[in-house]
């Protein structure tokens, strides 16, 4: 029986017996399939991934980092990904270790095909180099603000191994019949109470998340994000892990998720298509005033912020022509300026509303 004071020793490994054709969670996987099916065709609408991916890589990396009480804002991580790196402050650093995991893990993902025990091990160390690898030291306790216990994970790394090779095998079985966004809910649950590691076990497996659903092809690339929705709806989400544990019902757990893939989805959608009417109309602009207009367009919505040498590389062109070319733009309103440390950073104010 389970006992929130105790190491959770005997969690069950998956997949638990439970029926996952019950009526309330197949009408909603239908729908979340459909939506994120909507999602992976809007994607292709924009003629450069690199606009899409890292900017609302950025926001979900905020996001995520959000929920570990990791403080910052969209715009002060999309200002210094265009700065020295020795100027970034702390909670800006964090943010960018956990959307360069996702990125060097998305390289992996398509070399290997697979997510496995080794592949947690190492997107963990990536996020927190410092505390990296499996727990040893038994008697990890989740707790509250005052210190009460919630939740005793698993103690010894034996144990935590088992568990971990029985979720790698669940993770990567894909003739169980069981919908892959119906999986996803349940192995974001497992890794949970597994807790495998010191620190940074949320954002480790909020990475992994985004991997499995491109491993299961219900995306092509990494554009949906979960975090926005658990940072509203962190309270029913914290209760909805105390529930299944004490239950082991996974029905309410498994409904969240799918009703946030459905609501993140719609709003993502509608985000990209409010970007790719912005670049057009962009573009209709520098297009009366400059000869370079389409790359000028492509790299103002691939690096939301630019510094003067960066459009220099990304343009081929001279410091002083970018210089008149800036000049001619912040006089037709299409961008503005401003200045961070020493860097002057040339941004379209709209852009990083929508991301932002």
């Amino acid at each position: 029986m389970f006992d929130k004071d105790k190491p959770y020793n005997k969690l069950p490994f998956l997949p638990w017996n439970f029926d996952f054709d019950k009526k309330e969670i197949l009408k909603l996987t239908i729908k979340a399939s459909e939506e994120i099916s909507k999602l992976n065709w809007l994607i292709h609408l924009i003629p450069n991934l690199d606009i899409l991916i890292s900017p609302l890589l950025t926001k979900e990396s905020v996001e995520s980092s959000a929920i570990e009480n990791i403080n910052t804002t969209t715009l002060k991580v999309l200002q210094s990904q265009a700065v020295w790196k020795n100027k970034i402050s702390w909670p800006e650093k964090e943010v960018l270790s956990y959307h360069n995991a996702i990125l060097e893990w998305l390289r992996e993902l398509n070399k290997y095909w697979g997510l496995w025990y080794n592949s947690f091990i190492n997107i963990q160390k990536i996020v927190e180099p410092n505390k990296s690898g499996i727990r040893k030291i038994p008697w990890t306790i989740i707790a509250d603000w005052f210190w009460n216990a919630i939740y005793t994970p698993p103690e010894w790394k034996e144990n935590i191994d088992k568990l971990l090779q029985n979720l790698e095998k669940f993770m990567n079985d894909f003739d169980d019949d069981i919908d892959p966004l119906i999986k996803m809910s349940v192995l974001h649950y497992q890794f949970e109470s597994i807790h495998p590691f010191y620190d940074w076990n949320w954002r480790t497996w909020r990475i992994l998340n985004i991997l499995y659903l491109i491993l299961a092809k219900k995306l092509d690339f990494p554009i949906l994000f979960l975090s926005e929705y658990i940072n509203k709806n962190k309270a029913k989400y914290y209760k909805l892990l105390n529930t299944t544990t004490k239950t082991w019902d996974y029905t309410d757990f498994i409904v969240y998720f799918l009703e946030a893939i459905i609501e993140q989805s719609k709003n993502t959608g509608k985000k990209i298509l409010k970007i790719k009417d912005l670049m057009k109309k962009t573009e209709e602009k520098l297009e009366k005033i400059n000869s370079d207009y389409h790359k000028i367009n492509l790299a103002l919505f691939t690096y939301p912020f630019l510094t003067i040498k960066k459009l220099e590389e990304k343009l081929g062109v001279t410091n002083r022509t970018i210089l008149r070319y800036i000049e001619k733009l912040e006089k037709n309103n299409i961008v503005s300026t401003t200045k961070v440390w020493r860097n002057k950073l040339i941004f379209i104010p709209e852009f990083i509303e929508l991301l932002s």
